[in-house]
């Protein structure tokens, strides 16, 4: 059974998140929180200046192929507040630079009362951290930014 608390934690991580709508089913009950904040979609700037700027849309698709091969990224698995260290006490889990391995936890994301890990679904090299320790992510949101290997 939801209690108050946790629906009124998931109405201010949506509030403060891009999301438009999330549905929460337990035990046959179940709550829609609608954000009702215009959104506004943006893609990887470098990515998008390459496409504007090639002519034909074959090298477009292929140029955006390469910087994907080149540069990619791991992504929030839940809605919820970041952690970028098991505690507050210890070093975060990776730093720029660091090689990571397919399957290594890189962060934890507190869902409702839950403190989950986010996994690498990728290997390469840390090029930079896109989230601040604490922040509020959404589902799909870039947390590391890798140099594949």
């Amino acid at each position: 059974m939801m209690d108050i608390e946790q629906v009124a934690r998931v109405v201010k991580l949506v509030e403060s998140s891009q999301l438009y709508k999330v549905t929460i089913e337990d035990n046959g009950q179940s709550v829609t929180v609608v954000n009702n904040v215009n959104q506004q979609k943006t893609a990887s700037p470098v990515k998008s200046k390459i496409i504007q700027n090639s002519t034909d849309k074959n090298s477009a698709d292929q140029n955006a192929a390469n910087l994907d091969s080149a540069l990619s990224q791991v992504r929030a698995t839940h809605v919820g507040r970041v952690y970028l260290s098991e505690d507050g006490a210890t070093d975060h889990l990776v730093s720029k630079g660091d090689q990571i391995k397919k399957g290594q936890p890189i962060c934890y994301i507190e869902e409702l009362t839950r403190l989950l890990p986010v996994v690498s679904d990728k290997e390469g090299v840390v090029s930079d951290i896109l989230v601040e320790n604490g922040q509020i992510v959404e589902y799909g949101q870039p947390i590391l930014a890798l140099e594949l290997y």
